[in-house]
């Protein structure tokens, strides 16, 4: 489990640093049309049910999100702008319990979801906005289960779709924060138990920087 963390921990630093140094030298040439947005929040808790016969349910901690997020203008009317966008979110370690079943100790998501966002009143200090989009999930369990027991079936690649929306407020010409929430729908990660849905909510709030 320490090894799975650390991996993951060096991944997204590596990954931080890049986003840093293209955003270092793309920003003089960003305009209205470019959004970057770098985001800290997190997910909540929750249960989730075993399917019949088993009795009994996990529970999935709630977890730290890092996320990114890159959207460009694709079509502005004054009152409202349409924007592509691609949103990245990382999950680095939800801790599992179960009483009845033998569960993973941890796992961690991974979400890449291209998609649009529709903003209201884009050029005023607060602006609402909707997203919907569809892209790719990938779950990494620990490598042991809570009885101690290793596992090499580790990973778990998904389609997700994501939707929500948030506001944007304007602090000085291309720099704000953003306020958001979104919800990540995927199938089911490897839990080594069937569970009672076949869907997955994973429900991501926080608060972002944005150039």
């Amino acid at each position: 489990m320490a090894e799975t963390r650390f991996n993951l921990r060096s991944s997204i630093r590596r990954i931080g640093f890049l986003f840093l140094a293209f955003l270092v030298v793309t920003f003089p040439v960003l305009g209205q049309n470019h959004e970057i947005t770098l985001s800290l929040g997190g997910i909540p808790s929750q249960s989730r049910n075993f399917q019949r016969p088993a009795e009994g349910s996990t529970q999935i901690s709630s977890d730290v999100s890092l996320g990114a997020n890159y959207g460009h203008r694709l079509l502005d009317a004054q009152v409202a702008a349409l924007y592509g966008e691609v949103k990245f979110v990382a999950l680095p370690n939800r801790s599992l319990a179960a009483t009845t079943a033998t569960v993973p100790q941890t796992y961690a998501s991974l979400y890449v979801t291209p998609g649009v966002r529709l903003k209201i009143l884009p050029t005023s200090r607060l602006s609402p906005w909707v997203a919907a989009g569809g892209g790719y999930a990938l779950y990494d369990q620990s490598a042991r289960l809570s009885n101690g027991q290793s596992t090499t079936n580790k990973f778990l690649s998904l389609g997700v779709f994501d939707f929500g929306g948030g506001l944007d407020y304007r602090l000085y010409r291309f720099i704000g924060l953003r306020e958001e929430v979104r919800d990540f729908l995927s199938g089911n990660p490897n839990l080594n138990v069937a569970l009672s849905s076949s869907t997955q909510h994973n429900v991501v709030g926080g608060i972002s920087v944005r150039f």
